[in-house]
């Protein structure tokens, strides 16, 4: 798939210009045009204890409060942006103004920031998303990202900048329906690596699918794949799968988001849990 619109979420956090960084670099790499998106909440969600007895004027005044310091954050923010956008010389201007060039816009949008990802996100080519700090539960913005637009999510581990789109990519296969359409929504970075490797863990290696199939698909697309079964006697499959990646000296990861249902994953975790918090490289998922 060719990356020519790519959206991040943003908020002010200690991640925040890395990703911007990370972001920009890659819309000039894809001369793509990049929305950098910063979401407000709306007067109702900023008194959600409105019903509880708070007048007129005290829901007013933390109304006001909250929309100073949100206006103040959004400012800042995009000052940042500007900085960046202008030392990595790259258009600022709106989406669709200069189709041929590379270009970023700073959007502020007000509303519930998962809605926001999740209605924004359909119409994009890429989302970006910091690694979480924490899993459990997993952030709302990274399943609103990955579940609730059919767009590949890539995950950046924190503080840490990409300058290139990896030269050593590994497909992490599971033989499901996600895993094919990652496959799929990755295809030009895989013709533009320098290595691919197809991981699957060994309880699936005589899967009528299995990792020596796709690396033959994957031929008729001009990629040359090796496949690799990694052992899951001592480890988890998510342990398994990173350490392999990491003695391959892999410096992006593919895989399917979510291949289990919802309530599978809340109860017994996942293979997407365990990348989330523990992969020290970037992981494209697609769900």
């Amino acid at each position: 798939m060719t990356i020519k619109t790519i959206l991040l979420p943003i908020r002010d956090s200690d991640v925040a210009d890395s990703l911007m960084q990370t972001a920009v670099s890659m819309a000039i790499r894809n001369r793509a045009h990049l929305d950098v998106m910063f979401v407000q909440n709306s007067p109702e969600q900023m008194v959600p204890f409105a019903s509880l007895g708070v007048s007129e004027k005290m829901r007013e005044s933390i109304i006001e409060s909250a929309s100073v310091s949100a206006n103040q954050q959004a400012e800042d923010l995009k000052h940042r942006f500007v900085n960046i956008c202008t030392k990595q010389k790259i258009l600022i201007n709106s989406r669709g103004k200069h189709p041929d060039l590379p270009s970023a816009d700073f959007l502020v949008l007000q509303g519930t920031r998962d809605e926001m990802i999740a209605t924004h996100g359909r119409l994009t080519d890429l989302i970006l998303v910091p690694q979480p700090l924490s899993i459990s539960p997993p952030p709302s913005s990274f399943e609103a990202a990955l579940r609730d637009t059919g767009r590949p999510v890539l995950m950046v581990p924190r503080r840490k900048i990409l300058v290139d789109a990896g030269k050593t990519l590994a497909i992490g296969w599971n033989a499901s329906k996600e895993a094919a359409q990652a496959v799929a929504a990755v295809m030009g970075n895989l013709r533009k690596a320098d290595k691919v490797y197809v991981l699957e863990s060994d309880k699936r290696s005589k899967d009528p699918l299995n990792a020596a199939e796709v690396c033959t698909y994957l031929e008729c697309h001009n990629v040359s794949a090796e496949p690799v079964v990694f052992s899951t006697a001592a480890h988890s499959v998510g342990e398994s799968l990173l350490a392999k990646t990491s003695e391959l000296h892999c410096d992006r990861l593919i895989v399917g988001g979510y291949s289990r249902s919802r309530f599978r994953n809340m109860i017994m975790g996942g293979v997407t849990g365990h990348l989330m918090k523990n992969s020290d490289i970037p992981v494209i998922f697609v769900h």
